[in-house]
C-alpha cells in the first residue's frame, strides 16, 4: 500500500513477529502498541478461560482495547509439551513479552539465555513490579502499588486523607517504555544481529515518567507535593453552573494582567499581595478563594470564551461522556472502531503518535479464546491428529 507522495504505508514493524504471554495491563498494552505498527503479535493464554482480563464474558472491553491486532494461542503452561510448544514459536519470533515473576519465568523454562541459546536475535521483554533482582524481586505488584512505591501516588492524593484515583498511569506508561525498549532493540539488532533483555519495571517506569517532579528535590530543593505543584500559576475552578475548568498561567506579569481583565478586577493588577508570581505563589489559597467567588458567577462556556478572547492558556475539565463531544478530540477521528465477526464493534483510542508513511493500523480486533491456536500449531508443523490430541490431553 502507498500513500500520495509514493511511500510505503506498511506497518513500521510489518514482517516482525512479537509473542506475547503476558498478563494485566502493562505487558500486553506493550503488545497492542507494537501490533499497531505492523507486528504480528501472538497473544499466548490458558486453555479454557484465557486471559483474567477478558472478564465474565470472556471479551470485556478492557480486554478488547489492550488487546487490539492480535492472535490467540492457548497454551497450558504447566504442560511440558505447551512450555516445548512455546519455545518451537519463539525459535522464528522477534520478541517475547512476558510478565513472569523472574522465578516463575525460570521455573518455566523462559530463560533468557537459555532462549537465545536457540535464537540469538530474539529480544526478550520482561515486566514486572520492581526488576530483575534485589529486595523486592519475588514481590508481586499492581498499579496501586506501582504509584504508592515510586512517590507517584503521593503526588495525586492528600497524604492526610489518601485515596487511590480511578486512573491506571503505571501500567500504562510501563507498556510504552517496554515498547520503547524493544524498539531500541530492534534498532540495535539490525545493527549487530543480536537480540538482547529488556527490562522494564513497574518500578522504574514510574519514577521516570516524574522524573521532573524529582529533580528539585534531588538537587537541593524542595520536595514536590499536591499542596504546592504550580502553586500560583495552576487554578482549577469550578463554573457557576458546577462545571469546572483550568487556567494555567504563565510566570510573567502580561498572563496575570490578562486574566485580571477576564475576570473584570483591574484592582488586583496593583494589589501588593499578588504583584510579582513569587507573591501569588506565596498567597495561592488567599486567590483561590477571590476566583472561586467570582467564577462561580457565571457559566463555563462564558468563562471559555472570555479566556480565549485573552489568549491565555485554559480548558475544561471533562468528564469521559463529555470528551468524545470535544471538536478537536472529533477532529483527530477518535474514538476509532474495529469490527469482530462475532463480537460487533469495539472503540478505541489506539497508538497516540501518527506517522505519515508507516502509520498505525487497527484492522484486527482482540481475538476469542484461542482463535488462532490451529493456524499457528499448523505452522509449527502439527497435523489435525496431532493437535486433537494436544486439546484432549489439555495441552492447548
Amino acid at each position: 500500500m502507498t500513500s500520495e507522495n509514493g511511500h510505503d504505508m506498511t506497518g513500521a514493524l510489518e514482517g516482525t513477529v512479537a509473542i506475547d504471554a503476558s498478563g494485566h495491563v502493562a505487558g500486553p498494552y506493550a503488545g497492542s502498541l507494537l501490533g499497531d505498527l505492523g507486528c504480528d503479535v501472538i497473544k499466548v493464554e490458558l486453555p479454557g478461560t484465557g486471559d483474567p482480563a477478558r472478564g465474565r464474558d470472556a471479551y470485556g472491553p478492557v480486554f478488547r482495547v489492550l488487546n487490539r491486532n492480535k492472535k490467540s494461542v492457548t497454551l497450558n503452561l504447566r504442560e511440558a509439551e505447551a512450555r516445548d510448544i512455546l519455545c518451537r514459536m519463539l525459535d522464528s519470533a522477534d520478541v517475547l513479552i512476558e510478565s513472569f515473576r523472574p522465578s516463575t519465568r525460570k521455573a518455566l523454562g523462559l530463560d533468557y539465555e537459555d532462549l537465545r541459546r536457540r535464537n540469538p536475535g530474539l529480544i526478550h521483554c520482561s515486566v514486572t513490579a520492581f526488576g530483575q533482582s534485589g529486595p523486592y524481586e519475588s514481590r508481586p505488584g499492581f498499579e496501586s502499588i506501582g504509584q504508592a512505591v515510586s512517590g507517584m501516588l503521593s503526588l495525586l492524593t492528600d497524604p492526610g486523607d489518601p485515596k487511590m484515583g480511578g486512573l491506571s498511569i503505571t501500567a500504562h506508561v510501563t507498556g510504552v517504555f517496554a515498547a520503547y525498549g524493544v524498539l531500541a532493540a530492534l534498532a540495535a539488532r539490525s545493527r549487530t544481529g543480536t537480540g538482547q533483555f529488556v527490562d522494564a519495571s513497574l518500578l522504574q517506569a514510574s519514577m521516570g515518567f516524574i522524573e521532573s517532579h524529582f529533580a528539585e528535590f534531588l538537587n537541593g530543593g524542595e520536595a514536590v507535593t499536591p499542596r504546592n505543584f504550580q502553586r500560583g500559576r495552576l487554578f482549577c475552578l469550578p463554573a457557576g453552573d458546577g462545571r469546572p475548568l483550568l487556567v494555567h498561567l504563565a510566570t510573567h506579569r502580561r498572563s496575570w494582567e490578562a486574566l485580571v481583565r477576564v475576570i473584570e478586577r483591574p484592582d488586583l493588577v496593583e494589589d501588593p499581595r499578588f504583584a510579582t508570581y513569587e507573591d501569588r505563589a506565596a498567597r495561592h489559597e488567599e486567590l483561590m478563594e477571590i476566583l472561586r467567588e467570582i467564577f462561580a458567577a457565571a457559566p463555563r462556556a462564558a468563562w471559555l470564551e472570555r479566556l480565549g478572547r485573552e489568549d491565555l492558556s485554559h480548558a475544561p475539565i471533562y468528564t469521559a461522556e463529555e470528551v468524545f463531544d470535544d471538536p478537536q478530540v472529533r477532529h483527530l477521528g477518535l474514538p476509532r472502531e474495529i469490527e469482530h465477526p462475532e463480537r460487533g464493534t469495539t472503540r478505541l483510542i489506539g497508538t497516540s503518535v501518527n506517522l505519515s508513511d508507516t502509520p498505525a493500523r487497527f484492522g484486527r480486533p482482540a481475538p476469542l479464546v484461542g482463535e488462532d491456536t490451529d493456524e499457528v500449531l499448523r505452522g509449527l508443523g502439527y497435523d489435525p491428529e496431532a493437535i486433537r490430541s494436544l486439546r484432549e490431553r489439555g495441552v492447548i
